[in-house]
């Protein structure tokens, strides 16, 4: 008999923790943090002792998957870590900035004892496991090295989606969904809301700097590093070759951005056909005239040298931490501001709170007047909407005995439920934070 416990992001698109517990292991299926509301108090503590859990098993790197990996080593984890080679390059970058940030968590070479447990594998092969336990692992098509997770036990099927990606996401290749599953654990983080074609996303950046020229304003677009920062300079990339846009400065402020994009800069196997035939013809699809970098904190704070128009990318995408929060303590409170959202923002989060355009918003402890502003791309998000979910579910050969519905708020969760019965013929539930499965 086996369980399966659901430990985080039940009604929350973030904190991602699932406990399969069969064959004697303990297998934990990501390890994220929470952001937003309660976030501090519900990362506190783990349900669990850390020092009997045997492997964790990542779906991608992103903080809400991966963060807390930091407080099981430290709190008495021992097992093996396993993910995709992208995935482990990219969580080094997480796990070292995250130490950063929040220096109470441990000292800096925590990052160090939780990446010597981890162990790469790739796409698409089968791996035995102790306990009668298999798994494989396929491209999710969300961020580098994203994926989904097929898990065999005790006779049974388990599909985690981790966060499941778009069709034509750039520069990465499409999702590639498994074919049956007994259970599903399912994102629903856009459950009941649909998305603009990425063809907008790239349409409205040329008409929201265009503009900015014109106003001669400062442009701030709070960015996640993996993937967004990436899709983004994609694009400036592409509208200022094809002369739609004239340079105007671009600044990745970002000490993580810059080391995510040339881990993306490697990882060209995992690229689309449209990102290779650039490379083919020798297009750099990470640079551009007036492309700059600012690693160090003084080459942050000269940016404020610089004289409007102009364009900074920075973390993080949330406006929870980073530098994108001293630039808008300076220049919220400015009308000649634009804050450009390209990312979900939680509820509780500060970018929330910009996004809703409320009139003074607290940032590092200082309220802030938002007098800028606001634009959201809701094209650019790389995670499917809601049709895109139930196309990627209608991918399977066979439905789902039974699914469960996770990272998503309870009113995407419910409209995603509502349809995956309308349409498929399949048991769906709603987990609360600590519900078990028995198998």
């Amino acid at each position: 008999m086996g369980r399966l416990t659901f430990w985080g992001a039940c009604g929350t698109v973030t904190g991602s923790l699932y406990l399969l517990e069969s064959g004697g292991k303990r297998i934990l299926i990501d390890c994220g943090v929470y952001q937003g509301l309660e976030a501090q108090k519900l990362n506190q503590t783990f349900p669990f002792d850390p020092a009997d859990i045997h492997y964790v098993i990542l779906t991608h790197a992103h903080l809400d998957h991966s963060g807390r990996l930091l407080e099981l080593v430290r709190d008495g984890f021992r097992g093996e870590i396993l993910a995709t080679q992208a995935t482990l390059e990219l969580l080094e970058i997480i796990l070292e900035d995250r130490l950063h940030l929040e220096p109470h968590l441990g000292p800096r070479e925590l990052a160090q004892r939780v990446l010597n447990l981890c162990w790469p594998f790739e796409y698409d092969q089968i791996f035995d496991m102790p306990g009668q336990i298999h798994f494989r692992l396929r491209d999710a098509g969300h961020i580098l090295g994203s994926a989904h997770l097929e898990l065999w036990c005790e006779g049974k099927k388990f599909v985690f989606s981790g966060d499941i990606g778009r069709q034509g996401t750039p520069i990465i290749k499409d999702p590639d969904p498994p074919q049956e599953a007994d259970y599903l654990i399912m994102e629903s983080t856009y459950g009941g809301r649909r998305h603009p074609p990425f063809s907008l996303a790239k349409k409205q950046l040329k008409l929201i700097i265009e503009q900015a020229r014109r106003d001669k304003a400062r442009v701030f677009f709070p960015s996640f590093a993996i993937g967004r920062t990436q899709e983004l300079i994609y694009f400036l990339n592409e509208l200022i070759e094809a002369q739609e846009l004239a340079p105007l400065p671009v600044v990745v402020d970002s000490p993580m951005a810059l080391k995510v994009t040339r881990v993306y800069a490697r990882h060209t196997e995992l690229y689309d056909e449209e990102a290779l035939e650039k490379l083919a013809r020798g297009d750099q699809i990470f640079s551009f005239p007036l492309l700059f970098s600012a690693a160090s904190i003084e080459a942050s704070r000269r940016i404020e040298e610089l004289t409007p128009p102009y364009v900074v990318i920075a973390g993080s995408g949330m406006v929870t931490g980073g530098r994108i929060v001293d630039h808008l303590k300076r220049h919220l409170n400015e009308p000649r501001t634009y804050v450009v959202f390209v990312g979900y923002q939680a509820a509780g989060t500060p970018g929330r709170e910009i996004l809703k355009r409320r009139p003074k918003v607290k940032l590092d402890h200082q309220l802030v007047e938002n007098r800028a502003r606001i634009f959201k791309i809701e094209a650019f998000s790389a995670h499917a909407d809601h049709h895109e979910l139930l196309a990627w579910l209608g991918r399977f050969q066979k439905v789902p005995h039974q699914i469960f519905l996770t990272h998503g708020e309870d009113p995407a969760r419910k409209a995603l439920k509502e349809a995956i019965k309308e349409h498929f013929p399949t048991r769906v539930q709603t987990p609360r934070l600590g519900e078990s499965l028995s198998f």
